[in-house]
């Protein structure tokens, strides 16, 4: 196996759409984003793709992307033939191919991924989002929504300051150095992992195929959104970051960005919960259609 290329990438996002993949887990945020400090190895084959990434001294395979089920089991006897006998990031289907292969099967609730109907984020029909409507309703606050530019990268790192230092146990150091907003390698400052790849992200949105939006309100970009419309059809939704001094932003941000992009779409992606009550709350409270599930499999 091999770093991943920008070609090795492309050859990915053809596959997508015979895999029968809900997940955003071969996308290239997460491929080149969230795994890059996992020192992401692949071998992209015809029709199918390997995947294994290092978290601390133990190594994991992705369960494969292929174009069928024939693919499918090529792909994990190669991964055999190699010595390995353990997958993650398993969908349903994968899981029963697992099963006739000797799997158990172990399903991983905190990975598993919420799917919506773009009508449903973006109408807010029914009593279901009568919450949801009585925010956006409620805000009572003159906004600008528009594309994010690369003149916006100072403010939006003030953004994300604001985020960090609420929901990160007040821990975030470069939030309290003066000057912090003269770093733009946010790596070399502790900082949380996904403020670290949303920088990654926004600072070459063409290569990971993403949209990104600001909410700009008082002169300044008071929320944030970005994700993009996978090969599958699924609109994936990446990062949403606002500032709750101003009340109901979330459920505003979240609609404006849906609209914007996610009209044509099959399902619309918020991703997994990482176990995280509060996250999980607020996930389930927008009435997923259903759940993109991931299984962990290991040979008996």
């Amino acid at each position: 196996m091999h770093k991943p290329t920008e070609a090795d990438l492309e050859k990915i996002y053809e596959m997508m759409p015979l895999s029968g993949i809900l997940d955003t887990g071969w996308s290239k945020v997460t491929i080149a984003g969230w795994f890059r400090a996992h020192e992401p190895m692949v071998e992209v084959r015809d029709d199918y793709a390997l995947m294994r990434v290092e978290y601390g001294d133990k190594a994991f395979n992705i369960s494969p992307l292929a174009v069928s089920e024939e693919a499918y089991v090529r792909a994990i006897e190669e991964l055999q033939s190699l010595g390995f006998d353990a997958v993650r990031g398993v969908n349903p289907a994968q899981a029963e191919i697992l099963k006739s292969l000797g799997y158990e099967i172990t399903p991983n609730r905190e990975a598993w991924e919420y799917l919506y109907l773009p009508e449903d984020l973006i109408e807010l029909k029914g009593q279901k989002f009568h919450s949801k409507r009585n925010f956006i309703n409620r805000f009572e606050h003159s906004y600008e929504f528009r594309p994010y530019t690369e003149a916006d990268y100072e403010g939006l790192l003030k953004l994300l300051c604001k985020w960090s230092y609420r929901h990160i146990d007040n821990g975030v150091r470069f939030c309290e150095q003066e000057g912090w907003i003269k770093y733009k390698d946010l790596e070399k400052v502790e900082v949380d992992e996904e403020i670290v790849v949303l920088d990654r992200v926004v600072r070459n949105l063409s290569f990971f195929n993403c949209f990104a939006d600001v909410m700009v309100i008082d002169g300044e970009i008071q929320g944030f959104a970005a994700g993009e419309l996978l090969p599958t059809g699924i609109g994936a939704l990446y990062f949403e970051k606002g500032n709750i001094d101003y009340k109901g932003i979330y459920p505003v941000l979240d609609n404006l960005f849906c609209k914007a992009h996610f009209g044509g779409a099959r399902y619309i992606n918020k991703q997994e919960d990482m176990g995280i009550e509060g996250l999980r709350k607020s996930k389930l409270s927008y009435n997923p259609a259903l759940m993109a599930e991931r299984y962990s499999a290991v040979r008996k």
